[in-house]
């Protein structure tokens, strides 16, 4: 029995693991999108366009004295803006979750905090207890 259970925590953690590593290849995606949104605007050009004129294009255009104000375009664009922030928001939230899932998981959290230490050195020292830090004199 208590080998079953280590099974199923092994592929708990490991399900946990996917998750955050799907998460984080949608994290990538998302953040090369902004960049590349950042760098070049011109290449949301056509994608904005083609936004547009799916959803009336040239019927929400504001008509000035001395021009047209294209707002379908602008529509568009805080549409498509707000998808990518939508994205950013759910690919952080997968990795949330499968970070709670193997922590859930990892039944020895002495374990954890060892090889964290181990691999992070003396850099990384837990933070006591207010009680723990007043007891001890400050050199």
């Amino acid at each position: 029995m208590d080998t079953l259970k280590r099974v199923v925590h092994l592929m708990a953690t490991c399900l946990g693991l996917a998750v955050i590593v799907i998460g984080l290849v949608y994290a990538i995606d998302v953040f090369r999108l902004i960049l590349t949104m950042l760098n070049s605007p011109s290449a949301l050009a056509d994608p904005v366009r083609e936004l547009a004129a799916s959803f009336g294009g040239s019927a929400f255009d504001v008509k000035l004295p001395d021009r047209t104000v294209p707002l379908a375009n602008l529509i568009a664009l805080v549409v498509y803006c707000c998808g990518v922030l939508a994205g950013a928001f759910l690919t952080m939230a997968l990795m949330q979750t499968g970070a709670k899932i193997v922590s859930l998981t990892a039944g020895d959290r002495t374990a954890i905090k060892q090889m964290l230490q181990s691999a992070f050195g003396s850099r990384m020292q837990p933070k006591g207890t207010p009680e723990d830090n007043r007891r001890q004199p400050r050199e």
